[in-house]
C-alpha cells in the first residue's frame, strides 16, 4: 500500500512537472519572439569598461541555483539521517516505520 501511494504521488509530481515544462516553453516561446522585436529597436549601448567583472544575468542565475541544489542536497541527507536515528522510536509508534537495531545502524553506518 505504501509503495502504491508512494509510485502514485511519484506519478502526479511527473505529470505537474510535465504541465508546468510545457507552459514555461509556451512562456519562453512568446518572450523570444518578443525579445527580438524589442533588440531591433533598441540602439547599441557603449560598452562599459567594467562589463567583463560583472557576471551575466544567466552566469548570476546558474550560480544562485547551483548553490540553491547544494543547500537542498544537504538539506535531504541531513533529514534521512534524524530519521534514520529517530527509527528506535518511530518503529514503536508508527507501525509501518522500519525498524531498525542500533547494532544494524551502526553496521551500516560503518560501510
Amino acid at each position: 500500500m505504501a509503495s502504491s501511494y508512494l509510485k502514485m504521488v511519484d506519478d502526479a509530481g511527473d505529470q505537474a512537472l510535465s504541465a508546468l515544462k510545457q507552459a514555461e516553453d509556451a512562456v519562453v516561446g512568446a518572450v523570444g519572439q518578443v525579445s527580438d522585436f524589442v533588440a531591433d529597436l533598441i540602439p547599441e549601448l557603449p560598452k562599459n569598461p567594467l562589463s567583463d567583472r560583472v557576471p551575466t544575468p544567466r552566469e548570476t542565475t546558474g550560480t544562485a541555483f547551483d548553490l540553491a541544489e547544494k543547500f537542498l542536497a544537504a538539506a535531504k541527507e541531513y533529514s534521512l539521517e534524524l530519521l534514520k536515528a529517530l527509527e528506535p522510536v518511530t518503529g514503536k509508534v508508527f507501525w509501518n516505520a522500519r525498524k531498525t537495531s542500533k547494532k544494524s545502524a551502526a553496521s551500516t553506518k560503518a560501510a
